[in-house]
């Protein structure tokens, strides 16, 4: 091959929506994830990076060029990569594994299920493309990432909001007495500060309101919030918002007190409707006799097509106008 004619950063961008080529630091995008991780790695010598064969969507290029002797390249064997975490977590290292969201639980549930979850080692699962966050279609799209996750015994499941949540989530996974798994998904901006105020289990009151409380998480909560405006405007009133970084575990108390606060309920994800964010809240209501009705928004038990992320979410409901026509729909019904 003519090296002078193959340029592999041309090559790669038709990748476009969820992949960069290199840790350049004239790069557009910035590597939120793995400057976070590589701070991390620079206070713990115990931690080390596994990636199936993704090291530029996950930004691992960026671990590889600065701990090249912690960074181990798995391959396309995504099994094969959580047993080896499990064993280099079983001598005492503390394993970051990398590959995408829906490959996590397809190709690697039976792994992380008796080999990380049952005899629960230091293993922290990191997905990338959250959702239906891409063009590549259905096998690539992570609808039941989370609804599996959350079934797992002994299992976190964290999902960030913002660049300024990613940090405090790596640690919190890191310091937990449990594995993890992490929804994430590449940022648009570096952070100058860290959310510093989320806890383990704790919704995080984003915005205090009345009336309607939106749950979101992770890619959705800007969207409640765009809702929430337009509701205010529409309804003279201004509606919770609520981010839901910690899918597992969770503090109940704090969910109850929350919903016993507002008439209306809202949950909106990047997820299928079953077995997510909204399931999640249809438990706490029902098993705590909550009185109180709930609208699922988010995919809606299919399978969606491979389009750009604003698209899907627009055809899937997953949107401001989506969150609109549903609240006027509820007004209606109460007319």
């Amino acid at each position: 091959m003519d090296k002078k004619k193959f340029d592999l950063k041309k090559e790669l961008e038709v990748l476009g929506d969820f992949t960069t080529t290199t840790s350049d630091p004239t790069d557009a995008q910035p590597y939120v994830y793995g400057q976070s991780l590589f701070k991390l790695m620079k206070e713990d010598d115990n931690i080390v990076c596994l990636c199936a064969d993704v090291q530029w969507p996950t930004e691992n290029d960026y671990i590889k060029k600065h701990f090249p002797d912690r960074y181990y390249q798995m391959g396309i064997a995504e099994a094969n990569m959580i047993g080896v975490a499990s064993g280099m977590a079983k001598t005492g290292d503390i394993v970051f594994a990398h590959t995408f969201c829906a490959f996590t639980n397809r190709r690697a549930l039976d792994q992380i299920a008796m080999q990380v979850a049952y005899p629960r080692v230091k293993v922290i699962v990191v997905g990338f493309l959250p959702g239906i966050s891409t063009v590549l279609g259905v096998s690539h799209q992570a609808i039941e990432d989370v609804a599996c996750f959350r079934s797992l015994p002994n299992m976190n499941v964290f999902e960030p909001y913002n660049e300024t949540q990613v940090m405090p989530l790596l640690q919190m996974a890191k310091d937990s007495s449990n594995p993890s798994y992490i929804r994430m998904r590449r940022f648009n901006k570096m952070y100058n500060k860290i959310d510093s105020s989320i806890e383990i289990g704790k919704p995080q009151i984003i915005q205090k309101g009345s009336k309607l409380v939106i749950f979101a998480s992770g890619m959705t909560v800007d969207i409640a919030l765009d809702a929430s405006k337009r509701i205010e405007k529409k309804y003279n009133f201004l509606p919770s918002v609520i981010n839901i970084f910690s899918l597992k575990p969770i503090d109940k108390q704090s969910f109850i007190d929350i919903i016993k606060k507002h008439s209306s309920v809202i949950s909106i994800e990047n997820h299928n409707v079953i077995g997510g964010l909204g399931s999640l809240l249809s438990e706490i209501i029902a098993e705590n006799g909550l009185n109180i009705k709930i609208d699922k928004l988010g995919v809606q038990d299919t399978f969606a097509l491979g389009a750009e992320t604003e698209f899907l979410f627009k055809k899937y409901g997953i949107s401001v106008d989506a969150i609109i026509q549903l609240y006027d729909n509820m007004t209606e019904k109460e007319l």
